[in-house]
C-alpha cells in the first residue's frame, strides 16, 4: 500500500542501495528456487518487485534484509 506522505529521503543514496541490495537478494533467491524459469524476460516480475520494494521504503522500511524478506512474503501470497 502506498502511503499518502512520501519520504522525501525514498531517493537518499543509501536507501537507493538498500532497496537495489535487496532487489539483487530477492532476485538470487528467484533463480535458486527455479532455475528454469526465464527471468531475463520476465518483466512483470520486475516491476512488481520494484513496486513492493518502493511502497516499502515509502512506509519505511529501509534495512535490507527486511526489504527482501517482506518481498519474498509478498510474491508468496496466492494472489485473486
Amino acid at each position: 500500500m502506498i502511503s499518502h506522505n512520501p519520504r522525501s529521503d525514498i531517493y537518499d543514496p543509501k536507501t537507493l542501495a538498500a532497496m537495489d541490495q535487496a532487489f539483487a537478494a530477492v532476485w538470487h533467491m528467484l533463480r535458486a528456487d527455479d532455475p528454469f524459469r526465464d527471468l531475463v524476460s520476465d518483466t512483470q516480475l520486475k516491476i512488481a518487485i520494484g513496486k513492493k520494494l518502493v511502497n516499502l521504503v515509502v512506509d519505511g522500511v529501509t534495512d535490507p534484509l527486511r526489504l527482501r524478506n517482506l518481498t519474498v512474503e509478498s510474491l508468496l501470497l496466492p494472489r485473486h
